[in-house]
């Protein structure tokens, strides 16, 4: 497959207007959204080994070490091809890295299959099911590298496109893979049910919380090491809405996002339930937003249970 052209960062996009204000939530959104919350600006490390933006660089001079953080809920299928992989692009690199594996509760041999490898890849288990969110945060307060990535372990959008974050990685602080700016492209359509959620659902969050990104959701996230330090112990959401969460916190916080297209295929069995998990993630976004309304930053806490 030929290597990703390197493609135009997005970077702070414009808002967005909501089209449905009739929905029944409009009125608690009004509310939210007349407050302007004023920002507590966290340290932010300078440009990669003193990079600036339109610098021609390669991924291990930009990231200097990178930890991959792949979360993990009965992944036998897939869990190895995407661990090959993702080391074998990282060692065509020769980008000093350690891949960590959180295993959420399965029921099959994922755990298993990660144990077997060796090789450089670490292993978390959760003891029971906690989420997707759960699991994330979990890999990143365990990680050391100078910046964290997580992505999804069917590997849904591949790890070369790190090429395209790394001149952007110069004026960033926090690079989200999106499915929604120009460039992107989705290589498989999801089921019709799916699209319609995955329509629906960035207008409630740019109605609510962040008007000026275009796809929260996409699996496929950048953090320099400020952004984890200060995020993740902050993270509460540990379901599929906490993608939301985390961007909310980094713009409060006063970090740098920037928004760049990705190629996505969609995987054909996703854990995300809809009959269930589409309830739990509206609820957790109106739970997330009115935590942090008036712009508070809540205390962290970078403890995680296993059981």
């Amino acid at each position: 497959m030929p290597p990703i052209a390197p493609a135009r960062p997005v970077i702070d996009f414009r808002c967005s207007l909501f089209p449905f204000r009739s929905l029944v939530i409009a009125p608690c959104a009004s509310v939210l959204l007349l407050h302007v919350p004023t920002h507590r600006r966290f340290p932010s490390a300078a440009g990669p080994r003193g990079l600036t933006i339109g610098d021609v660089v390669q991924p291990g001079d930009a990231f200097e070490s990178l930890s991959v953080i792949i979360p993990a809920y009965n992944a036998a299928r897939c869990v190895a091809d995407t661990l090959d992989a993702v080391q074998a692009w990282l060692a065509a690199h020769e980008l000093a890295n350690e891949v960590i594996v959180v295993d959420d509760g399965s029921a099959d041999r994922t755990a298993e299959i990660v144990e077997q490898r060796g090789r450089g890849v670490r292993l978390l288990r959760n003891g029971v099911n906690r989420g997707k969110g759960y699991s994330v945060r979990a890999g990143m307060l365990a990680s050391t590298g100078a910046w964290a990535l997580f992505l999804d372990v069917d590997h849904s959008t591949h790890i070369r496109h790190l090429e395209r974050f790394v001149e952007p990685a110069a004026g960033a602080d926090v690079l989200i893979g999106s499915r929604r700016v120009g460039g992107a492209r989705i290589l498989r359509r999801q089921h019709r049910l799916r699209q319609l959620l995955g329509r629906s659902f960035p207008y409630l969050v740019r109605a609510l919380a962040l008007r000026d990104v275009q796809d929260t959701q996409c699996g496929f996230k950048l953090f320099r090491r400020a952004a984890v330090d200060a995020i993740f112990p902050r993270q509460r959401v540990e379901r599929f809405a906490f993608d939301v969460e985390v961007l909310l916190l980094a713009r409060r916080m006063g970090f740098r996002i920037a928004e760049i297209p990705v190629d996505w295929d969609n995987p054909t069995d996703s854990t995300l339930r809809i009959s269930c998990d589409t309830l739990v993630m509206f609820v957790d976004v109106l739970r997330t937003v009115c935590r942090l309304r008036g712009g508070r930053i809540p205390d962290g806490d970078s403890r995680v249970s296993r059981e």
